[in-house]
């Protein structure tokens, strides 16, 4: 993944890749979240069906990009802090490493959350374009509420957390 989107944006810097064909925008919020079935660093399949009924905190990210590690502790502190409430965090690792990548900096940054590895189908069914990290928080039913690509803001991630654990 990181490969291509080194590519893609090599051939932007050099005008042969026209600006629409680098930036794909993900899934809108108002839309079901796709379901899938990926695997964590067991082996274990884990299904986002599974989690219907409670909050999801929905985030792709990349090792090798620093405003995903930075946000990794705050989704922490949020899956600790409201997993009795109802929210649920799963991290989607789009890192072409594998679990060799990810690993050493799940470990670092002691995320005990659910780390899954993606893949292209995944990846394509929310719309990921080249823009890491991007977040999803999927209400309890299944609808994505709020997308956030890019960067996010830990006061806001949470006040959007505490509000859709609020709706029954």
């Amino acid at each position: 993944m990181k490969a291509i989107l080194s590519h893609r944006l090599a051939a932007l810097c050099l005008g042969v890749l026209p600006m629409g064909a680098a930036y794909a925008a993900p899934i809108a919020a108002g839309r079901p979240a796709p379901s899938f079935v990926l695997k964590d660093s067991a082996g274990k399949p884990i299904k986002l069906a599974d989690l219907k009924g409670r909050v999801v905190l929905l985030n792709f990210w990349a090792t090798w990009y620093a405003p995903c590690r930075v946000e990794m502790p705050w989704f922490e502190e949020f899956s600790t802090k409201y997993q009795d409430k109802g929210l649920a965090v799963l991290g989607v690792s789009l890192d072409d490493g594998g679990w060799k990548a990810i690993q050493p900096v799940v470990g670092k940054l002691q995320i005990t959350y659910a780390i899954v590895l993606g893949d292209d189908k995944v990846s394509k069914s929310y719309g990921m374009g080249d823009l890491l990290p991007a977040t999803f928080l999927i209400d309890r039913a299944g609808t994505i509420r709020e997308v956030k690509e890019g960067f996010g803001n830990k006061d806001e991630f949470e006040s959007k957390i505490e509000k859709l654990l609020r709706e029954k």
